[in-house]
């Protein structure tokens, strides 16, 4: 019996490989509204000047990184680096599973049960965030 859903594991497979695009337009959001120029400062009524950098702070705020984003970056600072490249060549560079073995210089059989592991420690982190449930379509009744 497996431990979590095909369907939670689906989930967090597809988030690995959406969080690089993710990630990038966060940072370009981001930097747009840093080095962008706001527009020119109007008096408002009573005279007073807009606060650009307040201006600036709020949209900062306004940018929603995702639960997801947060997750996988937390994940990615937590777990071992043979976890972190297996993630880098199977979901960042999507390579097959036997070139992703390949790359990291292991077997198959040593690559699966990383592969496995590296998903169940993803899917602890989700679960604890209550982003996931692993059990789902697992229950009996």
């Amino acid at each position: 019996m497996p431990l979590i859903s095909k369907r939670v594991v689906r989930r967090i497979e597809d988030e690995l490989r959406a969080y690089p695009m993710k990630s990038k337009e966060t940072n370009d959001r981001r930097n747009d509204i840093i080095h962008g120029s706001s527009r020119p400062e109007v008096s408002v009524s009573g005279g007073v000047m807009g606060d650009t950098t307040g201006n600036k702070g709020m949209k900062l705020a306004e940018i929603n990184n995702g639960d997801w984003l947060e997750l996988i970056a937390e994940a990615l600072a937590a777990i071992p680096m043979e976890y972190k490249l297996l993630i880098k060549f199977k979901y960042f560079e999507n390579k097959t599973n036997d070139m992703a073995a390949e790359s990291l210089h292991i077997s198959r059989a040593l690559y699966y049960a990383w592969k496995e592991n590296t998903i169940l420690c993803i899917c602890l982190l989700a679960t604890q965030k209550g982003l996931i449930d692993p059990m789902e379509n697992l229950r009996i009744g």
